[in-house]
């Protein structure tokens, strides 16, 4: 009877030991949107991910939904990457990569699958920070083609996405246009540590996976390795000689006092947004957003707006509360860089993120939006009150 017992719990601790899994350092997921005429582009960064010299301490995951009207490939394969090497996973056939809860099923099943230490998520598509200029073609956040659909960010569906990920992420990344917005920071900031993103428009080459992840293993920790993304990103447009440049990263525990601060700011200066200070500091700004001809720019840089209004303001009450907000966009923004040789960016304040803005010119499109504006998260901070005053004259 002896025996039998300890040959069963032989047996048990046998089995015990076969099923673990043994975990990895990071796994990277990357959801590839290209389902709308980002196949080739999608083929090159998976190109580019192979190049890259990386350790079995990173699991590097990709799924890629492409178009069936642009076949080779089409619909939905998921592949493991290895330097040199694209393994298939598995064919999945047509799916709505517009469709927020792909965004989920894919992160639970790739971190559950490849269990690690720390989680890094990739969004790589057409991106148009909170809005979308058209329902059926870009730019908007992860537009399908096939489906007509799209991941609304008013509609909060780009929160429940990452919301339902099981796994908090350490790095969320926007491979995608004018993203780093503060307007899509507020939505899913609580779900991870880092975003990293631009807030003008992404080359088509993408961010340079190549050089990130070769860099990945160097850095010690997970706020070195956002740093060196960013330097990656423009150590290679700036090389390639490709511009205007902006990525920046944002550390999102510095994130609530910022909004806490703007919502100060509104509560004090609503009453008085038409005034010639804050009028005149939007018109000098560099303005953002011209991703699609139909498209007028909307948004400007949060750091050089309440920079301008800082540096031109009689009122020390202004000058003061402007000037805490610089130093709490300065405490998030970690890394903020813009490089513009030979012609694009003329100020060393632009490079953090992008707010929506609209002016005298564009009060149409502010009428248009306004009521999706309201349900975001960031309309906490009451900066749609603040933006309806400055058309009162």
């Amino acid at each position: 009877m002896i025996k039998k017992i300890i040959l069963l719990l032989f047996v048990i601790f046998t089995l015990l030991g076969c099923s673990k899994i043994e975990e990895s350092d990071w796994t990277i997921l990357i959801y590839m949107a290209a389902d709308n005429g980002l196949d080739d582009e999608a083929l090159a960064d998976i190109e580019d991910l192979m190049q890259a010299e990386f350790s079995d301490n990173i699991n590097v995951i990709v799924q890629v939904d492409y178009s069936e009207s642009n076949p080779p490939p089409e619909a939905t394969y998921r592949y493991h990457i290895y330097p040199g090497l694209q393994e298939q996973i598995s064919y999945i056939g047509e799916i709505d990569s517009g469709d927020e809860n792909e965004i989920t099923s894919f992160a639970n099943w790739g971190f559950n699958k490849y269990p690690s230490e720390k989680q890094a998520l990739v969004l790589w598509s057409h991106g148009n920070g909170w809005y979308p200029n058209s329902r059926i073609l870009p730019p908007s956040f992860c537009p399908d083609v096939e489906s007509e659909n799209y991941i609304s960010i008013p509609g909060g569906e780009l929160r429940t996405g990452i919301k339902n990920i099981n796994e908090h992420l350490e790095i969320l990344i926007f491979d995608a246009c004018n993203m780093q917005t503060v307007e899509v920071a507020a939505e899913v900031a609580d779900y991870t540590d880092y975003i990293i993103g631009s807030e003008g428009g992404v080359d088509w080459k993408g961010f340079p996976y190549t050089e990130i992840f070769s860099m990945w293993e160097e850095q010690t920790t997970t706020e070195n390795i956002c740093l060196d993304i960013g330097f990656q990103y423009h150590y290679y447009y700036f090389m390639e000689e490709i511009f205007p440049i902006s990525c920046s990263v944002l550390k999102t525990s510095e994130f609530p006092h910022l909004l806490n601060k703007l919502e100060e700011f509104t509560a004090e200066w609503t009453a008085h947004a038409n005034e010639n200070i804050f009028i005149e500091s939007r018109q000098d700004c560099i303005e953002f957003n011209e991703a699609w001809s139909t498209n007028p720019p909307l948004d400007v840089d949060i750091k050089e707006f309440f920079t301008i209004v800082s540096d031109n303001t009689e009122d020390e009450q202004l000058e003061a509360i402007t000037d805490e907000l610089l130093t709490a966009i300065e405490s998030c923004y970690i890394f903020q860089k813009t490089d513009d040789y030979p012609t694009g960016y003329t100020s060393d304040d632009v490079g953090t993120a992008i707010i929506w803005f609209p002016d005298e010119e564009t009060q149409g499109f502010f009428e248009i939006r306004k009521e999706e504006y309201q349900s975001l998260q960031f309309s906490q901070t009451n900066w749609l009150d603040f933006l309806e005053n400055t058309f009162i004259n």
